[in-house]
């Protein structure tokens, strides 16, 4: 994790001292047996594509709506922000812009390609369920990683983990993805083109238990670079709940939290995703 003026660390973002042993605690943290794991094509062979599927200027609008919740509820320029579930860190590329930022993720493949194209940001390896840096911010961001929850329990660890990362009278902004109350979700194509790949993804779901807590997500991935044209199915088993489970979630963890609209510009015909907005108590 090397930028300009040297290494950085978890000290240069957060307040607190992280003993060695916390420290490998929170980089080798992993949980092979849920949908968190990094076993998905998406986060492992197909990472490299993170950047030309989702690429930073994708994300400067949504970006700009967590800065503005931040802003609301004091989080001062310059300030330190904890974003769990980081990802390729397109978002956090935007965020860096105001904040000092460290990112958690689960996956190797993707910790690599935020590191790439994110060098002043500190990323850890780590499970967003569990980890402890032993550090506090004045923000936490929990964006579209919170999909992987397949449980209320696991919702709770979450926003537990965010707790634990934060001061009283600090922020929480939190997707709440997926929401019971916009299934069925509609399936969708994209192409993209982008240094020499030309992509195209289709996206479907399909819903065993409309009662349960959980559905697949099916990713269909077309890859041409020229002649060579790829194709690959990545299943994933993504959560579904109730925005109420949400909030419930986050309150019995010691948070003030409540929904607001997600005032994004292209949802179109769908039912907007709400924000989880919280302050910890």
């Amino acid at each position: 994790m090397s930028a300009s003026g040297g290494e950085r660390k978890l000290s240069d973002v957060g307040s607190g001292t992280t003993s060695a042993e916390e420290k490998t605690s929170a980089r080798e943290t992993t949980s092979s047996d849920d949908a968190t794991s990094p076993g998905h094509l998406l986060y492992t062979e197909l990472a490299s594509l993170w950047h030309v599927f989702s690429p930073p200027e994708d994300y400067a609008e949504e970006a700009a709506t967590f800065r503005r919740r931040f802003q609301r509820l004091g989080v001062p320029e310059g300030g330190s922000v904890l974003h769990l579930g980081s990802g390729g860190g397109s978002v956090d590329w935007h965020l860096k812009q105001h904040y000092r930022v460290a990112g958690v993720d689960l996956s190797p493949a993707m910790l690599a390609e935020a590191e790439r194209v994110n060098p002043e940001v500190v990323y850890v390896r780590g499970d967003m369920r569990t980890v402890r840096l032993g550090h506090t911010f004045d923000a936490v961001l929990v964006h579209d990683a919170i999909a992987y929850m397949t449980s209320p329990a696991a919702l709770h660890a979450v926003y537990a983990t965010a707790a634990a990362h934060l001061a009283p009278g600090s922020a929480l902004v939190s997707l709440t993805e997926e929401i019971r109350e916009r299934m069925p979700l509609p399936p969708s194509v994209t192409r993209v083109e982008r240094d020499g790949v030309e992509l195209h993804v289709m996206e479907t779901y399909h819903d065993v238990d409309p009662d349960d807590h959980e559905f697949e997500a099916t990713y269909v991935f077309l890859i041409r670079r020229g002649d060579n044209v790829r194709v690959e199915v990545d299943r994933h088993t993504v959560g579904v709940h109730a925005l109420d489970e949400y909030l419930a979630a986050a309150r019995a963890t010691g948070f003030t939290a409540d929904a607001e609209e997600w005032e994004l510009s292209d949802w179109g015909e769908q039912v907007a995703l709400p924000l989880l907005v919280g302050v910890k108590e």
